[in-house]
């Protein structure tokens, strides 16, 4: 790639990252709007998934005891000599 086209790709880029940020932010038509609306309301369903199921300070309690009995007990495996 030459060292001239990379400028007008970058603004190509960064202009329609402009368009589609613009978009969503004032939608133009009802149909836009509503998409909007659904995806804020997703992410403060995520948001809200995040808080309340993973807090911050919760950590896994897995240890040795857990991982046997979700797994089961460990098997020998008898292999051909």
């Amino acid at each position: 790639m030459s060292a001239r086209a990379e400028p007008s790709l970058f603004r190509a880029i960064l202009s329609s990252f402009a368009a589609f940020l613009a978009a969503g932010i004032r939608p133009r038509t009802p149909l836009a709007k509503a998409i909007v609306l659904v995806l804020v309301i997703k992410i403060i369903g995520i948001a809200g998934i995040k808080i309340f199921l993973f807090p911050h300070s919760a950590e896994p309690a897995v240890d040795a005891s857990v991982m046997a009995r979700v797994l089961g007990p460990a098997k020998a495996i008898d292999l051909p000599d």
